[in-house]
C-alpha cells in the first residue's frame, strides 16, 4: 500500500518536532528515516502509526484519509527496539496473540504461526519461552508477531540497535529478504547510516523536524544536498571553495557561487610524485589500517581555513604498505567527484 504525507507538523509545547513534512512512500518499498537523535524521525513514525495525532497536515493510505482511523484499526505491524514479548507465553503463543485478538479461527492461527515462524527461521523454537532465546532470536519473534496478521504496512523503530554488530548485520539482511519476499510497504527509523544505505529503497534524511533530502541511497550518498547530509552519511571532506579545488557543477545552477565543496575519502588519491593531476601537497598525520582498506589523514600545510591547516581524509584499498606518519604525499581530487555542498 502507498502512503502520502502532506504538510504535516507536530508540536510538543513550543517545540516543533515535525515541521511541514511531506513525503510519498511507494507501495512495496522500504523507506528509512535517518537522522540524529531528536530530528523527528520517531515522531513521524508514531504519527504514521496513529500513536500520535499531527497538529497540522494529513495522511493518506491508498487514498484513504488516516486521521480519523485509530491506531488499532490501521492494521500496521510495529516492531520496536525493545522486544516487548510476553515472558510467560511460548514463542508460538506470542506470535498468535495478534491473531487471537483479531478473532482468527484456531485452525488458521495454527497454520499462520507455523508459516511465519518458518519465514524467520524459528520453526524449531515454537514451544520455548522468550528468556530461552538470544536477543537476535527474540527480535525475530517480535518481527514474526508483527507480520503474522498480514498487516498493510510494517513500521520498524530502530529494531536492531540493541543487538551486537554481527547479529545486527545478519538480522538486517533477513529483514530485507523478508520485505522483498512479502512485498510489504515498510518504514524503518534508524540512526545507523550503514543500515539505512543497505536496506532502503528510499532514504529520507531528517534534521530539526524537517526532511533535508530524500532519494535512492546511492543518489543521496553521491549527491548530498548540503554539508549536513554530506557529513552525516558516510565520510566527507568538507573544504572551503576558496582553496581553489576544481569542481564540476553537479547539475546545480550555472551561476551558483559555492562556498563549500565536498569529496568522499575514496575519491582522494595519493601519489609520491607531483603530476598534472595533483592539486595539493600533504603530510601524513594518522594511518588507520582496517584490514580491507587504509584510512589516511593528511595535513595540507599550505591551505588554511581560519583555524590552521586543513586536514583531509583519504581511503585506499589494502594495507598501504610502506606508508608512514610524516611522509609527504601529493593529493589528487578529480573534479567529477567534487560536490558543491553549499552556495551563495
Amino acid at each position: 500500500m502507498s502512503l502520502e504525507i502532506r504538510n504535516t507538523s507536530k508540536f510538543f509545547g513550543r517545540l516543533k518536532a515535525l515541521d511541514n513534512v511531506s513525503l510519498q512512500v511507494e507501495s512495496g518499498s522500504l523507506v528509512c528515516f535517518l537522522g540524529p537523535s531528536g530530528c523527528g524521525k520517531t515522531t513521524l513514525l508514531r504519527v504514521i502509526s496513529g500513536l500520535l495525532q499531527p497538529d497540522e497536515g494529513v495522511l493518506f493510505l491508498d487514498g484513504r484519509n488516516l486521521l480519523s482511523v485509530p491506531a488499532r484499526k490501521r492494521n500496521f505491524g510495529m516492531v520496536f527496539q525493545s522486544y516487548s514479548l510476553f515472558p510467560n507465553m511460548t514463542i508460538a503463543a506470542n506470535v498468535a496473540y495478534g491473531l487471537e485478538s483479531r478473532k482468527w479461527q484456531k485452525s488458521d492461527i495454527a497454520e499462520r504461526v507455523k508459516e511465519i515462524l518458518f519465514l524467520v527461521h524459528l520453526e524449531d523454537q515454537a514451544l520455548k519461552y522468550p528468556h530461552q532465546l538470544s536477543g537476535g532470536q527474540q527480535q525475530r519473534v517480535a518481527l514474526a508477531r508483527a507480520l503474522a496478521p498480514k498487516p498493510s504496512m510494517l513500521l520498524l523503530d530502530e529494531p536492531l540497535s540493541a543487538l551486537d554488530a554481527k547479529v545486527r548485520e545478519e538480522l538486517r539482511d533477513e529483514i530485507k529478504t523478508l520485505q522483498n519476499q512479502l512485498r510489504i510497504t515498510t518504514i524503518m527509523v534508524t540512526h545507523d547510516q550503514e543500515e539505512a544505505l543497505t536496506l532502503s529503497d528510499k532514504l529520507v534524511v531528517m534534521c530539526d523536524g524537517k526532511i533535508i533530502q530524500e532519494g535512492s541511497p546511492m543518489d543521496v550518498y553521491q549527491n548530498p544536498a548540503n554539508s549536513f547530509v554530506a557529513r552525516f552519511i558516510g565520510r566527507m571532506n568538507v573544504l572551503p571553495a576558496s582553496t581553489g579545488i576544481p569542481y564540476s557543477r553537479n547539475g546545480h545552477t550555472k551561476g551558483a557561487v559555492p562556498n563549500l565543496l565536498g569529496i568522499r575519502p575514496e575519491h582522494v588519491y595519493l601519489t609520491t610524485n607531483a603530476d598534472s593531476e595533483s592539486v595539493f601537497k600533504g603530510t601524513v598525520m594518522l594511518i588507520r589500517r582496517l584490514g580491507n582498506l587504509t584510512r589516511v589523514i593528511l595535513r595540507l600545510d599550505h591551505i588554511q581555513n581560519g583555524k590552521g591547516p586543513i586536514r583531509i581524509t583519504a581511503e585506499m584499498p589494502g594495507q598501504a604498505d610502506g606508508l608512514m606518519i610524516g611522509h609527504t604525499r601529493y593529493v589528487s581530487m578529480p573534479p567529477p567527484f567534487v560536490r558543491i555542498l553549499e552556495w551563495e
